[in-house]
C-alpha cells in the first residue's frame, strides 16, 4: 500500500489530478502492474482523505494559550521513529498542519505501516492530506519542512506543460 501512495504522491506532485480523478489513478496503478483489489483498497484510502473532522474534535480544543499539546500512547511511541514523531511535530509547530491534520497523519501513518514508521511514511502521508485538501501543499515552507524538491511538471512534446 505504501508503494501506490508514493507513486500518487509523486504523480501529484507531477502535476496529475490522480487524487481526485479516480479513472486516472485507476489507469496509473493498472499500468504500474497493481490489481484491481489493491487498486480499489488505494482509490478507498484516498477518498477517504481527508478524515472526518468530528472524529477528532472530542479530544482537540483551541487553547488559548498556544499550540495543543500531543502525547503519543505508548503503543503509538513504539510505532514510530523518533525522527518520524520528530517531522509531524516539526509539521505542527511551524503551522503546516493543524491539529485535526496532525492526528489524521498520525492515525493513516498507523493505518499504512507494516513495521515501523518512518520519515519517508510521515512525508508520504503528510503530502496525501495536503495535496487532497489543496492546501498550500506546494508551499516552500511545507516542502523545506519535509525535506522534498518539487520535480518538474510533465511538459508535452512541444514545450507546453501538461496540466
Amino acid at each position: 500500500m505504501y508503494d501506490m501512495m508514493r507513486i500518487l504522491v509523486e504523480a501529484s506532485l507531477r502535476g496529475s489530478n490522480v487524487l481526485v480523478d479516480e479513472r486516472e489513478l485507476t489507469l496509473m496503478l493498472e499500468n504500474k502492474g497493481f490489481q484491481a483489489d489493491e487498486i480499489f483498497e488505494a482509490i478507498s484510502w484516498v477518498h477517504h482523505l481527508p478524515g472526518a473532522r468530528e472524529e477528532y474534535n472530542e479530544g482537540i480544543y483551541e487553547s488559548g494559550r498556544g499550540k495543543v499539546i500531543r502525547i503519543l500512547h505508548p503503543e503509538e511511541r513504539l510505532a514510530f521513529s523518533p525522527a518520524a514523531h520528530g517531522l509531524i511535530h516539526k509539521l505542527y509547530y511551524d503551522g503546516a498542519v493543524d491539529e485535526i491534520q496532525r492526528e489524521e497523519i498520525i492515525q493513516r501513518c498507523i493505518d499504512l505501516a507494516s513495521g515501523e514508521i518512518g520519515l519517508e511514511e510521515v512525508k508520504t502521508v503528510a503530502l496525501l492530506l495536503l495535496l487532497k485538501e489543496r492546501k498550500d501543499a506546494l508551499s516552500e515552507n511545507i516542502m523545506k519542512i519535509l525535506g522534498i524538491e518539487i520535480p518538474p511538471k510533465t511538459t508535452e512534446k512541444n514545450g507546453k506543460e501538461n496540466n
